[in-house]
């Protein structure tokens, strides 16, 4: 059982900024910016081949919704999409997961850092706290709102 599969339990608490039968949508914990979404099918399976292609295409259905939610929600001006593929590709949970990360005016040299940070926090996560799990909230709420719209 993976992370995600234990956060689509509900074992694991987790900032939902969007649901479906499918798939779903939360907060990553570690955040390259504000309102880093990670979208991830309820199946597990470790790569995209793995999903059937209803599957696949609604999962990029739910990134491209995300993405404009992200833009009306948060004043984002564009999204950077990743997907590390496998375990060869860096991909650090073996369950399908796409990163939308907002881009905002002017942030390029601190997301470029917080990219490069990002990366460290696989090996030394950080702990959660009251405050980050608020702004976490608040950023789905506003992505959910967005999306209701």
């Amino acid at each position: 059982m993976t992370i995600f599969d234990r956060i689509i339990a509900g074992q694991i608490p987790a900032s939902f900024a969007y649901q479906d039968a499918h798939c779903v949508a939360f907060m990553d914990i570690n955040p390259i910016t504000r309102g880093h979404t990670l979208v991830v099918p309820r199946r597990s399976v470790a790569t995209l081949d793995q999903l059937d292609p209803a599957l696949r295409a609604h999962l990029w259905e739910v990134v491209q919704r995300i993405g404009a939610a992200q833009r009306q929600g948060l004043g984002s001006r564009a999204q950077h999409l990743l997907v590390n593929d496998g375990k060869a590709a860096s991909q650090s949970v073996p369950h399908v997961h796409i990163h939308v990360i907002p881009r905002y005016r002017g942030d390029t040299l601190r997301t470029v850092g917080r990219m490069i940070w990002h990366v460290t926090t696989l090996t030394l996560p950080r702990r959660e706290t009251a405050a980050r799990r608020a702004d976490l909230d608040d950023s789905a709420r506003r992505i959910r709102e967005a999306l209701a719209a």
